[in-house]
């Protein structure tokens, strides 16, 4: 991760935030991406390496160029996307929200794809880059509840295996992480979550801390993943 120029998505927490600190230990460049400043610049000032905080609203479909102009305005050409943001709105379809399901679809789908538009043009990235994206095992488990969700996080898994056809003549390789249930603020704030006891009893190696999510996605970002692309990979927990 020397000298590699990586934009990391949802940056402020949860598994963005650990992507962000473990590639930046690893010695890369992290663009940190989120909706709270605040929170990113409590995260850089903890950080050795040098980051550049982007803040942005990934609701905000229309002008996410505005993110790639900021690092070409200082000089940065990506090696590297991770796209970590992510949100939820469980209720079952009988209670169906509109809206909620389209803020859903925007940040956890869309705005990947929007992203990666602008990510593949030569004059944003390096060639032999990487794009990846932090998709659910929800898209194995249909859970009650989770229609939203998980449908997003499907979309989402097509476009990673769709755009790495589409991004091999620039040996750009795009995959997915798929884990189960990670230690963050947002398992907590689930319907079918209620308390680290009932998740072990069906995941038994038990929840997943985030920086192990982290350390796949080092993997696939180096030189030790160059050969994978197109795929999504599961980090279950023995779910």
């Amino acid at each position: 991760m020397i000298g590699k120029n990586i934009l990391v998505t949802g940056a402020s927490q949860g598994i963005g935030e650990a992507v962000t600190r473990h590639l930046s230990e690893q010695g890369a460049l992290v663009v940190m991406v989120a909706r709270n400043d605040k929170k990113l610049t409590q995260i850089q000032e903890t950080l050795s390496n040098e980051t550049l905080i982007c803040q942005y609203d990934l609701n905000d479909l229309d002008n996410i160029e505005e993110i790639f102009l900021r690092c070409k305005e200082k000089g940065i050409k990506l090696d590297g996307m991770v796209h970590c943001a992510g949100i939820n709105r469980d209720m079952p379809i009988r209670a169906n929200d509109t809206e909620a399901m389209n803020e859903v679809m925007r940040v956890n789908y869309m705005s990947f794809v929007t992203l990666s538009k602008f990510f593949v043009r030569r004059k944003y990235s390096n060639d032999e880059s990487c794009i990846l994206a932090i998709s659910s095992n929800a898209t194995n488990t249909n859970a009650a509840g989770m229609c939203t969700y998980t449908s997003s996080k499907i979309a989402l898994e097509a476009a990673v295996k769709i755009l790495a056809k589409e991004t091999l003549k620039r040996r750009i390789r795009v995959n997915a992480i798929a884990p189960a249930w990670v230690d963050t603020e947002m398992i907590k704030k689930t319907e079918n979550y209620v308390d680290a006891k009932t998740i072990v009893d069906s995941q038994p190696l038990g929840i997943i801390p985030p920086v192990h999510i982290a350390y796949l996605a080092d993997f696939l970002m180096s030189e030790k993943g160059k050969y994978i692309t197109g795929a999504v990979i599961p980090v279950s927990g023995g779910v």
